[in-house]
């Protein structure tokens, strides 16, 4: 979930993220890109709340902090895709970006071992994060605990895999603390004109959701599109330049590849 807001949320939104967790969902968020408290729904217990190291591992100066974050990732000067055109690359910085990572990695998890629960998956993580550059005690309010590592988190670790299912991040403390939900929740600012404790605009959350139709409805353009065309001949492997040695370790992710 790369997204954030730093308001609290309704019950609904609690409840759906519990709803989730409840029926063996990994969650993944970014913890927020203001260098303030951590956001939701990152903020949520159960869900794995990722915060922004740059490439010599320091944490970056804008993502968010607190008793939430779980793991940090690579987050600042990623090179991604854009969204103008098929050749469209950039660099990226923020928490959504870290968000990425560690979302590839419990995908990779999950593939690898299949019979896992969701909470074994993630204490695969956390178990195996690396020590932050700057050898605080872990867990803390901007590592967490530590660094996500791809090849440690996919490493056997029988002690994991045989202890306990349950999710270890249910328990965690909310430092915005959880709302009462006996009170009734007050109506959200008018359109345009809200916003959250740190200063997220409310009109990001229908942004974000604008954004995730219109990437549905052109996903499913293509699709039809592509199932009308006579099939091509094979083409053979495309041609990928491969990343230069990754600058810190551990752990290693791939680099800009013009660099």
């Amino acid at each position: 979930m790369s997204f954030a807001a730093a308001m609290r949320t309704s019950p609904d939104d609690r409840a759906a993220v519990a709803y989730a967790v409840a029926h063996d969902v990994v969650l993944v968020a970014g913890t927020g890109n203001l260098g303030s408290v951590v956001s939701y729904p990152a903020a949520f217990p159960g869900v794995v709340a990722v915060g922004a190291i740059d490439r010599q591992g320091n944490v970056w100066d804008h993502s968010n902090y607190g008793p939430e974050v779980t793991l940090a990732a690579p987050g600042v000067g990623i090179y991604s895709s854009g969204n103008k055109s098929s050749t469209d690359y950039r660099f990226a910085t923020g928490t959504s970006d870290a968000t990425a990572y560690v979302s590839a990695i419990a995908a990779l998890v999950r593939s690898k071992y299949p019979s896992l629960t969701a909470g074994q998956v993630i204490r695969r993580m956390i178990t195996s994060a690396a020590a932050p550059p700057d050898h605080s005690k872990v867990p803390n309010d901007h590592y967490g605990y530590g660094i996500a590592s791809p090849s440690k988190s996919l490493a056997a670790n029988p002690a994991v895999d045989n202890g306990p299912k349950d999710n270890p991040l249910l328990t965690r403390v909310e430092s915005q603390g959880a709302p009462d939900t006996s009170s009734p929740v007050p109506a959200p600012p008018a359109a345009g004109t809200g916003s959250g404790g740190s200063g997220t605009p409310v009109w990001l959350y229908g942004a974000g959701g604008g954004v995730l139709v219109l990437i549905v409805l052109g996903v499913t353009f293509l699709v039809r599109r592509g199932s009308r065309r006579p099939a091509a001949a094979p083409a053979g492997p495309a041609a990928y330049p491969h990343p230069p040695q990754q600058q810190y370790q551990p752990p290693q992710y791939p680099q800009d590849p013009r660099n």
